[in-house]
């Protein structure tokens, strides 16, 4: 993956990336994205019920895992957890 491609990717984006912003990012279900933010797989904060992701980590994020994320893989995650 080129990392220009990554920039563009990522740069119609605001800088606070909400769940939504999320799931139209990876392609995933509402319940997926909270999993993955629950169990830290992407990295985000989490003050009372609201959950702030800084688009830049999640950048990051996808450049550090990119062979397990173009596997169709979460990082540390069995999807067949409950």
């Amino acid at each position: 993956m080129d990392p220009k491609y990554l920039e563009a990717l990522f740069a119609k984006y605001p800088e606070r990336l909400t769940t939504q912003h999320l799931e139209e990012l990876f392609g995933l279900s509402r319940n997926t994205v909270y999993r993955w933010l629950q169990t830290g797989v992407i990295p985000a904060y989490q003050v009372e019920k609201t959950w702030l992701v800084s688009r830049d980590q999640v950048k990051d994020w996808v450049w550090e895992n990119r062979n397990t994320l173009r596997k169709g893989q979460a990082p540390g995650v069995n999807e067949d957890q409950p």
